[in-house]
């Protein structure tokens, strides 16, 4: 019996999103805990255009978005989406070597329970500044911007002879390669990019 499914919005390859609503459906029916992965695809939420692509998000028991994707954040940016604070007791799980009962009664601050990656710095406060300053309606624009170059980007090499698209976008990743080329020689050129740094 499932008891966790995980859906995707907005895999890392091609930005394609999973069906959420039917999935949702499925957990329901089966009675399990339904986490989507929305590290690339949750800042559509900011677009009131963009964000029926993501119907169904709603009903995901947990949500993970990764705002340095499709946020304009720092790599170390991410959000956990949870319904309660009670998703989060397994958080307060204590460890000798890092809650160390002496310390924690001399007054030093537990390592657990500061963010969900104990020592590391919490970024909240880059998102929080972003959020503040842009609004949701200005990271919504920047979102839709960037989405609509993909979109102008797909239409101009679909209509070019000597390029070959992979699909049309969902987010912002545009697939290509040249008319005809097989895999092995997209792999190379794609090497061959990567190591002259420019194209």
């Amino acid at each position: 019996t499932p008891t966790l499914v995980i859906a995707t919005a907005g895999t890392t390859d091609t930005g394609s999103i999973d069906p959420l609503p039917a999935i949702a459906q499925l957990c329901r029916t089966h009675g399990a805990r339904l986490h989507t992965d929305a590290s690339y695809g949750g800042p559509l939420l900011f677009s009131d255009t963009l964000r029926p692509a993501l119907n169904g998000l709603d009903q995901s028991h947990t949500i993970a978005v990764d705002l340095h994707k499709l946020g304009w954040q720092p790599i170390a940016a991410g959000l956990l989406a949870v319904p309660d604070t009670t998703t989060l007791t397994a958080l307060a799980h204590h460890t000798d070597y890092l809650n160390a009962p002496d310390d924690t009664r001399a007054g030093l601050p537990d390592l657990l329970g500061r963010s969900l990656r104990t020592t590391r710095r919490p970024d909240i406060l880059k998102i929080a500044v972003t959020l503040r300053a842009l609004g949701r309606r200005g990271l919504g624009d920047l979102v839709e911007r960037v989405c609509a170059a993909a979109q102008h980007l797909a239409d101009l090499i679909d209509a070019h002879p000597h390029f070959e698209l992979h699909a049309r976008p969902t987010l912002t990743t545009v697939l290509f390669r040249p008319t005809g080329t097989d895999d092995p020689t997209t792999a190379a050129l794609r090497r061959t990019l990567l190591h002259n740094g420019h194209a």
